[in-house]
């Protein structure tokens, strides 16, 4: 491998359904606003202040996963670089650490970085785009993974 190859998150599907749910809570938190205005007590109060939070925090999900330069997947000859969704960390991870590569779910929709000693790191298929930047991602890695320990 001579080059470094990047793959880019852009999850449009989830925050197209995060911006959809933002929708929804602000009109049912303006609905509830209403009822309690209108006398519906404690319980209109808490609806409204439930589905203000939960409006909250699609909008910030919706703001922390737009795509950026630099934010995604780099399968270069020391290893592996992970951008986190929710934080300006990168996850530095060399070929010696990593034992194996695996898909996980139903649908094979995960990819599980299973690590020698610290457990795994997880990336879901709707961080990307299209499924087919997905699966080059997982040819990559299948292509520069260690041989399994066990293999017969």
């Amino acid at each position: 491998m001579s080059s470094p190859r990047f793959y880019a998150f852009d999850p449009r599907a989830t925050r197209i359904g995060l911006f959809v749910g933002a929708c929804v809570l602000a009109v049912l938190a303006a609905w509830a606003m209403a009822d309690a205005r209108e006398g519906g007590g404690l319980q209109a109060m808490a609806r409204a202040g439930v589905s203000a939070g939960l409006m909250l925090a699609f909008l910030v999900s919706f703001h922390r996963l737009r795509p950026r330069s630099g934010w995604g997947v780099t399968v270069d000859a020391r290893g592996v670089r992970v951008a986190r969704p929710f934080s300006k960390n990168e996850l530095d991870l060399h070929w010696g650490q990593i034992d194996s590569v695996r898909r996980l779910g139903r649908r094979g929709n995960v990819l599980g970085l299973f690590l020698k000693e610290e457990g795994r790191v997880l990336v879901t298929r709707h961080l990307f785009a299209r499924r087919a930047v997905f699966e080059e991602l997982i040819a990559a890695l299948e292509e520069r993974l260690p041989p399994p320990r066990f293999d017969a």
